[in-house]
C-alpha cells in the first residue's frame, strides 16, 4: 500500500510555483504596469506643456512687435490666429490649438468655427462640465493647468471621447490658448499590454497548475521517481525564467520605442522653435531670432569683456523696386541682400531681418574695435561688386547705423535697435543730401 507523502512535503512541492506565479503577478499588476501608465501620462503631459508653450511664446512675441508698433494690434492678433488655426501636429497631424477669451467667448477652433464669437459660459460636455467656465477659472486662479473633459474627435464631431488639455493664459491680450490629446490613445496603449500580461500570466498559472498536479502524484512514488520529479521541477522552473526573460525584453523593446517617439517628438519642437525665429523669405533669423541669441552675445561680452557692434540696415528704395518692377522683384531683392550679408559677415555674427526692408547684424570683435568708417566702406565695396556683376534693372543700396555695446552703461537689445535706427536714418539722410542735384 502506498505511502502518503506529508503534509508537510506536499507544501514544499506546491508552495514555491504558487509564490512565484503570485510575486509574478504582483510584479505585473502591482509594480510595472502602474509604473508604465504614470511615465507614459506624464510624458503626455509634458508634451502638451511644451507644445502649448511654444504657441504662447508665439503669441509673446506677436505682443512684444504690437507693443513696439512694428505691427498693429489686431494685425498682430490676426496673424497669430491664422498661424494657430493652421498648426498640427501628432500621430495623424489632426491634433490642434485653440483660443478663447475669458468671458468666455470662443476666438478661434480649426474645427468648430461654429462657436467662434459665442458666449460658451453655459456651453456643457455630455457628462454636464461646463469646459469653458472651467477653463477660466484655471487661468484665474493659477494661470495654467490641466483639464479633463468629453469633447469630439478631433475633425469628426460625431464621436466624442475623453479629452485632457493644458491651457495657459495670456494676460496682455486677455487670450486663453490649449490643446489636448484623447485619453482614448493612451488607455489603448494600457490596454493593449494588460492584455498580452494577462494572457502570458493565465498561460503560466495554468502550466504551474499542471506540473505541480504532475510532481505531487510523482512524489509518492519511489525515491528515484522523486529525484526524477525534483529535476522536471527545476527544468520548468527555468523554462518559467525563460518566459519571463522574454517578457522582460518585450518590455524593453516597448521602452525602446517609447522613447524612439520621444526623440521624434522633441526633433518637431525644434523644427517650430526654428520656424519661430526665422524669417522665412530670406532664411535669416527674426526680431525674435535676434533677442533669442543676441541676449546671450550680451551676457558672454559681460563677463569676458568682448567688444560689440549692432549694425541697423534699410535697403535704400524698395518702394521704388516694389512699384516700378513688382512685389516679386522687391523680394528678389530682400533675397539677394541677405545673401551678401551672409557671404559678408562671419558665420558667429548674429544676422536678422527686422521686418520689411530692414536687417540688423550683431558683430563681436572680441578685444580690437571695430574701424567703422572703414567697416562701411568694405560693405559697399560689397555691395558695389554685387551691382556690377548683376543683371538687374535696379541697384542695391544700404543706408547703415552702427552703434557700440557700452559696457559702463549697458543696454537691452531693443535699446540698441533703437539707436541703430536713428544712425541709420542719419546716414540715410546725409546720404540724400550728399548726391548730386
Amino acid at each position: 500500500m502506498p505511502h502518503k507523502l506529508p503534509l508537510k512535503e506536499i507544501f514544499k512541492i506546491i508552495l514555491p510555483p504558487v509564490l512565484a506565479v503570485v510575486l509574478f503577478i504582483i510584479a505585473l499588476f502591482g509594480v510595472i504596469m502602474p509604473s508604465y501608465q504614470t511615465n507614459l501620462m506624464e510624458h503626455q503631459k509634458k508634451m502638451l506643456r511644451e507644445m502649448t508653450n511654444i504657441a504662447w511664446q508665439m503669441i509673446a512675441v506677436a505682443e512684444k512687435q504690437e507693443h513696439a508698433d512694428i505691427i498693429p494690434g489686431e494685425i498682430s492678433k490676426q496673424i497669430v490666429l491664422d498661424h494657430l488655426r493652421g498648426m498640427r501636429y501628432g500621430a495623424d497631424n489632426l491634433d490642434y490649438f485653440w483660443v478663447n477669451d475669458m468671458q468666455p467667448v470662443m476666438i478661434m477652433h480649426p474645427y468648430r468655427a461654429d462657436l467662434e464669437g459665442q458666449d460658451l459660459s453655459d456651453f456643457s460636455d455630455p457628462n454636464g462640465k461646463k469646459l469653458f467656465l472651467d477653463f477660466v477659472n484655471i487661468a484665474k486662479t493659477s494661470k495654467e493647468g490641466f483639464s479633463e473633459y468629453m469633447w469630439q474627435w478631433k475633425n469628426d464631431a460625431s464621436r466624442i471621447e475623453p479629452k485632457l488639455s493644458y491651457i495657459k493664459y495670456f494676460q496682455p491680450w486677455g487670450w486663453v490658448i490649449g490643446t489636448g490629446i484623447y485619453l482614448h490613445d493612451v488607455n489603448r496603449q494600457i490596454d493593449d499590454l494588460s492584455r498580452k500580461l494577462i494572457l502570458i500570466s493565465s498561460l503560466i498559472i495554468i502550466i504551474v497548475s499542471l506540473l505541480t498536479i504532475h510532481m505531487t502524484r510523482k512524489a509518492l512514488q519511489t525515491a528515484r521517481n522523486h529525484i526524477n520529479a525534483e529535476n522536471a521541477l527545476k527544468n520548468h522552473q527555468d523554462y518559467l525564467e525563460k518566459l519571463v526573460e522574454n517578457r522582460t525584453l518585450d518590455l524593453t523593446q516597448s521602452n525602446q520605442q517609447l522613447h524612439i517617439e520621444i526623440s521624434e517628438r522633441k526633433t518637431l519642437e525644434e523644427k517650430l522653435f526654428l520656424a519661430s525665429i526665422t524669417d522665412p523669405l530670406t532664411e535669416l533669423y527674426n526680431r525674435r531670432g535676434l533677442h533669442e541669441f543676441a541676449q546671450k552675445q550680451i551676457q558672454l561680452a559681460e563677463r569676458q569683456g568682448n567688444l560689440l557692434y549692432l549694425l541697423y540696415m534699410d535697403l535704400n528704395g524698395m518702394k521704388q523696386i516694389n512699384d516700378v518692377h513688382g512685389h516679386e522683384m522687391g523680394d528678389n531683392a530682400l533675397v539677394e541682400i541677405a545673401h551678401l550679408l551672409k557671404a559678408f559677415f562671419r558665420k558667429s555674427d548674429i544676422i536678422c531681418r527686422l521686418g520689411g526692408d530692414e536687417f540688423a547684424v550683431l558683430v563681436v570683435a572680441e578685444k580690437q574695435a571695430l574701424d567703422e568708417t572703414a567697416f562701411i566702406t568694405r560693405f559697399q565695396q560689397h555691395l558695389d561688386s554685387a551691382n556690377d556683376a548683376a543683371q538687374r534693372p535696379y541697384k542695391l543700396s544700404i543706408s547703415v547705423g552702427i552703434v557700440q555695446y557700452d559696457h559702463q552703461h549697458p543696454s537691452s537689445v531693443e535699446e540698441l535697435l533703437s539707436k541703430g535706427d536713428t544712425l541709420m536714418y542719419q546716414h540715410k539722410k546725409q546720404s540724400k543730401s550728399n548726391r548730386p542735384t
